[in-house]
């Protein structure tokens, strides 16, 4: 099933592989920003981004273990 979520500009997935074991990370790159303290910080936006992520996720469990959001927008200090 694909990710589908308002402000996401693209999808990747990656492997991190620790001593112990193997995460199977999905990438999610939004136009948001995600920094609190930023003038352009949408909450609503972040949250609803975040629990269609989490939805996601409890959906294909046995194919994701984490989830990462990045930010492509600058002036994230």
């Amino acid at each position: 099933m694909a990710f589908k979520s308002p402000y996401v500009s693209l999808v990747s997935f990656s492997v991190e592989i620790g001593a112990a074991d193997t995460t199977n990370v999905m990438q999610i790159e939004t136009d948001l920003h995600l920094n609190t303290r930023h003038p352009s910080y949408d909450a609503a936006a972040v949250e609803r981004l975040v629990r269609d992520a989490q939805a996601y996720l409890a959906g294909n469990a046995g194919q994701v273990t984490r989830i990462r959001l990045v930010s492509t927008r600058g002036g994230q200090t």
